[in-house]
């Protein structure tokens, strides 16, 4: 058995897929594999990856077509057999000492996840975006949802390394771009405890500007695999406990930046968008109207309070009208 297994997914509008794999070879931690998934007719991403599986025997290559890209997913969850899984895409690195900092304070704290700081950079100007966990956990925290700092993180899985018996019955759902953050969403309904490594060993280049936005197709993926995720809270008899959470989760997702993104599209109907949207929420996450996450003195940016002011006392479409306004001038989209 490794002491980890990594599961990266490479694609071909990944930029940084050399420096994901680099920095997943030079990790400190030993007795690790690394499974790579990506499609091989991509002869630039597979020469390199072949390159280096010869000079590293803990390298193992799925193929994949992109019908088969779950499928592939779940067969390296299958194949891999670390005590501790992590996912990582082909514009995600890791800092040399990431794995093994993440390892050791999960098996100190015999922790069911353990989550290490962030750095997001914005891939076109290379301007950091967002950072964490600026202290704000205990190396040793239940997930119990008292902490409301858990809301405000990231939702990747690249800063995530979980217990093999966490992600047992757990696998990659088909959904368009939206997959890692419903699967780590999952983890948190089964899982009791998570020790944080403070240190910033996790770098996501993202590309946040209106060139990337997502569409109505990948917008309703994230909205059903937030409801499923919900469920799997239920079955687990953590909702109660984590509502809070999972709902400013949602409203932030869907409520904030979903609808901006779809603002975009010159067919779309403001209004109508906004009733679908508030129908939704009021049915499958009602609580974000009195939701603590959102006092002025929790939210990590302001911008949270404005945005839920203005949703609960009806300035949907103003709040939506500056926003979009911003991006057209050329500002990245806000990170809701």
């Amino acid at each position: 058995m490794h002491n980890v297994s990594v599961i990266t997914i490479f694609k071909k509008r990944h930029q940084k897929v050399k420096e994901c794999l680099n920095s997943l070879i030079n990790q400190t931690l030993e007795n690790i594999e690394i499974i790579c998934i990506y499609k091989q007719e991509n002869t630039q991403i597979d020469t390199f990856v072949k390159e280096t599986q010869e000079k590293h025997n803990n390298i193992k290559i799925i193929y994949k077509t992109k019908a088969q890209d779950v499928v592939a997913k779940n067969k390296a969850l299958e194949e891999a057999d670390g005590k501790y899984l992590l996912v990582l895409n082909g514009n995600m690195c890791l800092e040399k000492t990431a794995l093994e900092k993440m390892f050791s304070s999960a098996e100190k704290n015999d922790t069911d996840i353990a989550i290490c700081g962030y750095n997001i950079i914005d891939i076109n100007s290379n301007e950091l975006i967002k950072t964490g966990l600026n202290n704000k956990f205990q190396e040793n925290e239940n997930l119990d949802g008292k902490n409301l700092n858990l809301a405000y993180l990231n939702l990747d899985a690249g800063n995530k390394l979980i217990k093999r018996e966490i992600m047992q019955d757990i696998k990659f759902e088909n959904y368009d771009e939206c997959q890692d953050e419903i699967l780590v969403l999952s983890c948190y309904a089964k899982a009791n405890t998570v020790s944080f490594v403070n240190d910033e060993l996790f770098y996501k280049y993202e590309d946040n500007s209106i060139h990337n936005l997502k569409n109505a197709v990948q917008i309703k993926d994230l909205k059903d695999g937030l409801v499923e995720v919900k469920k799997l809270f239920k079955e687990t008899g953590k909702y109660e406990k984590m509502k809070n959470i999972l709902t400013f989760i949602a409203f932030s997702k869907i409520g904030l930046r979903s609808v901006i993104e779809l603002s975009f599209d010159t067919g779309s109907d403001l209004k109508n968008l906004i009733r679908e949207t508030m129908n939704y929420l009021d049915i499958n996450f009602f609580e974000w109207r009195k939701n603590p996450c959102f006092k002025f003195k929790n939210v990590p940016r302001k911008s949270y309070w404005f945005a839920h002011i203005a949703y609960k006392y009806g300035f949907q479409q103003t709040f939506i009208k500056i926003n979009k306004k911003l991006v057209e001038k050329g500002n990245r989209l806000l990170r809701y």
